[in-house]
């Protein structure tokens, strides 16, 4: 059993953009804007992982396959392109399906770490210690030998007012040995 981690990185400058001209909803907690799938979701959002978990030729894409066994964890996190400089993502919920082949609820974690980082232009190499907030959302592969098709939603916020932007959600895959 292993620890499979994804990370997504959102356009948050294009869908804040998108969300103040009117050419997408915001959406509601209950009712996220669906981002599509493929093509139109690739517009907003690329996922990554280990590239020995990664299925079909999908690394960067929207529509992230991976590969996993029974038993192994998915952990996604999540920021934007401008790495939650003007805007911040964070995953809220989830929907699996099948509906039993993932742990419900799934665990969602924010806690502080250590990050280590060159100050100064040009960047220094003696690295200075700073704290970082980091979020994720795990769960346990339940079932064998299917291919769960899945949803992720998330809000979006603006980190110049604290408002949110809007409410969105995609549907990638994961693909179970």
């Amino acid at each position: 059993m292993s620890t499979i981690n994804v990370l997504i990185a959102v356009d948050g400058a294009k869908l804040a953009q998108q969300v103040a001209d009117g050419s997408i909803k915001p959406g509601s907690a209950n009712a996220p804007t669906n981002l599509g799938s493929y093509g139109s979701s690739d517009v907003y959002v690329s996922m990554i992982a280990p590239n020995s978990m990664v299925s079909n030729g999908t690394q960067g894409d929207s529509e992230l396959q991976i590969s996993a066994d029974g038993g192994d964890s998915v952990e996604w996190a999540i920021t934007t392109f401008d790495n939650n400089f003007d805007q911040t993502p964070f995953l809220y919920a989830a929907s699996f399906n099948p509906a039993n082949a993932i742990n419900t609820p799934l665990s969602y974690a924010s806690g502080e770490a250590y990050a280590y980082l060159g100050t100064g232009n040009p960047a220094s190499t003696t690295p200075t210690k700073f704290v970082n907030q980091v979020s994720t959302v795990t769960g346990t592969i339940l079932k064998i030998g299917l291919k769960i098709q899945y949803t992720l939603s998330f809000v979006l916020v603006d980190n110049h007012t604290g408002n949110t932007i809007g409410y969105f959600m995609w549907d990638p895959f994961i693909n179970v040995n």
